[in-house]
C-alpha cells in the first residue's frame, strides 16, 4: 500500500479547526460555521463512503492473497496442483503431474525401500480443494497405487492415480533351519530340507530368519507334515502375500526297514495322505501276514452302519458312502459307540477304547462311555480293581465321528497287559500273550498320523497275539491303539479291493458287523 501526501483544501482544513475546537475547548460552534460543516458532509458523503469502501476492499484483497501463497497459488488454474511432494529420507521428491491422464508419479526414491508410510505433501490452486487424503500433509502408502480426490472450484470431484517406482525388496525368507540343520531357500520361492535321523517327518517346525517388516501367516507354528507331499509357508511382506514351497528330501520310509513293501500302487488312484503296505512276516514274526494302511491327518473318518439292530457285511457297509478304506468295527461282544455328524447313534454297553476325529480334525483315541446320552472320556489307571464310570469321573467328549473298538491295547506308548485292560474297562478278550489270530487294530501317532492294521490267518499264515499287535503299532510310533475284531472275521477293504483272505467270508459266510471304520 503506498500514501500520498497532499495539501489539504481550505473547506477542508475549515471542518477539521471546527471539530478539533469543540473538542478541546468544548465551545459550540456558530450557526453559520455548523451550517457550513453540514453542508460540505452532505456533498461529500458518498466520496467518503466510496474512499472507504475502497479500502476495505483492498485490505481484504491484501488477506487472501497471503492465503493463497500458503496453500500454493495466488492465481485461479485449471491445473489443482501447485506441487506434490514427498520425503525420501532428508531429501524431498517432487511428482509429476499429469490433469490429462489423471496421474501423480513419483520416480524411484533413493534413500527408502520401505514405501507402506511415505510423507506426502499437496500444494493446492486457488479454489481447488483436495477432499482425499484428508489431510494436505499424510502418510501414504506407496506400495501401490493411492486414490486421491479432488473438488474442482470446489464442485466437480476428479480422482488422481499416485504411484511410486517401489524399490525392488530382497526375499522376505532370508534363511530356514530344522533342528539346526539349514535348509535351502531358492529364488523359486522354495525352501527344501535335508530330512535326517531324528527330525520328525510329519512335524517339521522350521526356524525361519525373516527379513525387516515380514510376518508368517500360515502355518502360524511353521509346522509342517511332509511326509504326503509339499507344504505351503506364506509370508506377508509389505502388505504383499508371499507363497513358499516347503519340501523335505532323502526322508526314508522306516517301514520299509521293517519289512514292510508299499503296495500303494495296486490299489488304483489314492490321496496322496493313503499308503498301503504289506508284509509276511509282521513284527518279524514268520508267517504273520498283514496289511497296513498308512492315513496323514489330513484323512476324513467316517463311521458307516447302523449298528446292532441292522448289522450289515462289509461287502455292503463299503458300498455306503465314498470312502477310500473301509475296516470292520465289531460284530456284537459289545455294543460300539457310534458317532456320525456331531450325533451319537449308537450308545456302549460298556467303557471300551474309542477312535474319534473331533471338528477341528484332529485325531483321538480315549477310554470312553455314554453316560445319560453324553459321550465322557476317562484317565487310564495303570492298576486297582475296576470302577465303574461315572459322569463325576470323566470328561465330556463331543467328536464329530466315533468308533468304540474291543479293547485299548496300547496307551501312552505301553503295551498294556490283560490286568491293565481289565482294570480300565473290566475285562480282557483273548488277551494272552498266545492266541494267534487274524486280529485288526487302528492306532495314532503324537502328531494324528493313523495306522489302520489287518491280519491274515488263512493258509499257513499264522495270525498274532494282542500283545504282539500293539508292539507292532508301537514300533509304528504310535502312542494310542485299540483292537476290534479278531480270529476268523478281520476284513479291510481298499478302493472297493478285498485285502486279506477273511476266513468266514471265505466259507461263504462273512460275519455281519455293527459298523465300519472308513477313510478318505
Amino acid at each position: 500500500m503506498y500514501c500520498f501526501e497532499q495539501k489539504p483544501q481550505k473547506k477542508h482544513t475549515q471542518i477539521k479547526y471546527l471539530l478539533i475546537r469543540q473538542i478541546e475547548t468544548d465551545e459550540k460552534p456558530k450557526h453559520n460555521q455548523l451550517s457550513n460543516l453540514k453542508i460540505f458532509i452532505m456533498k461529500h458523503f458518498f466520496s467518503l463512503m466510496t474512499l472507504f469502501l475502497a479500502g476495505g476492499a483492498l485490505l481484504m484483497t491484501s488477506c487472501s492473497s497471503d492465503d493463497d501463497d500458503d496453500n500454493g497459488g495466488s492465481t485461479t488454474s485449471k491445473a489443482p496442483f501447485a506441487s506434490v511432494t514427498a520425503k525420501d529420507g532428508a531429501s524431498t521428491m517432487t511428482a509429476t503431474v499429469d490433469d490429462t491422464q489423471k496421474t501423480i508419479k513419483f520416480g524411484e526414491f533413493q534413500n527408502m525401500t520401505n514405501l507402506t508410510s511415505v510423507e506426502v505433501t499437496f500444494k493446492m490452486n486457488k479454489g481447488h480443494i483436495l477432499k482425499t487424503p484428508a489431510n494436505l500433509t499424510s502418510n501414504v502408502n506407496l506400495m501401490s497405487p493411492v486414490y486421491v480426490t479432488v473438488l474442482l472450484n470446489g464442485k466437480t470431484e476428479e480422482t488422481y492415480t499416485m504411484t511410486a517406482e517401489v524399490p525392488e525388496l530382497p526375499d522376505p525368507v532370508l534363511g530356514a533351519k530344522v533342528n539346526g540343520v539349514a535348509a535351502t531357500v531358492a529364488d523359486d520361492k522354495s525352501i527344501t530340507i535335508k530330512w535326517e535321523e531324528g527330525m520328525e517327518i510329519n512335524h517339521m517346525v522350521f526356524d525361519l530368519e525373516l527379513a525387516e517388516g515380514a510376518t508368517v501367516v500360515s502355518p502360524e507354528d511353521c509346522t509342517f507334515d511332509l511326509e504326503f507331499g509339499d507344504g505351503t509357508l506364506v509370508v506377508n511382506y509389505y502388505d504383499e502375500e508371499i507363497v513358499y514351497t516347503v519340501r523335505a528330501t532323502d526322508y526314508k520310509d522306516p517301514l520299509l526297514d521293517m519289512g514292510w513293501a508299499d503296495v500303494t500302487a495296486n490299489f488304483g488312484t489314492l490321496p496322496d495322505y493313503i499308503k498301503v503296505y504289506k508284509t509276511e512276516k509282521a513284527g518279524g514274526i514268520a508267517n504273520a501276514a498283514a496289511y497296513v494302511v498308512m492315513l496323514g491327518s489330513q484323512a476324513e473318518m467316517g463311521c458307516v452302519g447302523d449298528g446292532v439292530t441292522n448289522k450289515k457285511t462289509l461287502d455292503d457297509l463299503e458300498n455306503i458312502g465314498d470312502y477310500k478304506v473301509y475296516l470292520v468295527g465289531v460284530d456284537s461282544s459289545i455294543t460300539q459307540i457310534m458317532v456320525s455328524g456331531g450325533k451319537i447313534v449308537q450308545a456302549d454297553t460298556r467303557i471300551s477304547g474309542t477312535l474319534g476325529q473331533n471338528e477341528d480334525g484332529s485325531y483321538q483315541i480315549s477310554y470312553a462311555h455314554v453316560i445319560e446320552g453324553k459321550i465322557y472320556t476317562f484317565p487310564y489307571r495303570a492298576s486297582g480293581a475296576f470302577e465303574t464310570p461315572t459322569a463325576a469321573k470323566g470328561e465330556v467328549w463331543e467328536p464329530k465321528t466315533a468308533v468304540e473298538g474291543l479293547h485299548m491295547i496300547l496307551y501312552d506308548g505301553n503295551v498294556l497287559t490283560s490286568a491293565q485292560v481289565t482294570t480300565n474297562e473290566g475285562l480282557a478278550l483273548f488277551y494272552t500273550n498266545n492266541d494267534l489270530y487274524a486280529r485288526a487294530a487302528i492306532g495314532v501317532t503324537k502328531y494324528g498320523k493313523l495306522f489302520v492294521y489287518c491280519g491274515d490267518e488263512s493258509g499257513d499264515y499264522i495270525g498274532t497275539t494282542v500283545p504282539q499287535v500293539a508292539q507292532i503299532m508301537k514300533d509304528f510310533g504310535c502312542v494310542n491303539a485299540i483292537q476290534f475284531e479278531a480270529y476268523d472275521s478281520p476284513d479291510l477293504h481298499i478302493n472297493k479291493q478285498k485285502t486279506v483272505t477273511n476266513l468266514l467270508a471265505a466259507a461263504g459266510t462273512p460275519k455281519k458287523m455293527q459298523c465300519a471304520i472308513a477313510f478318505k
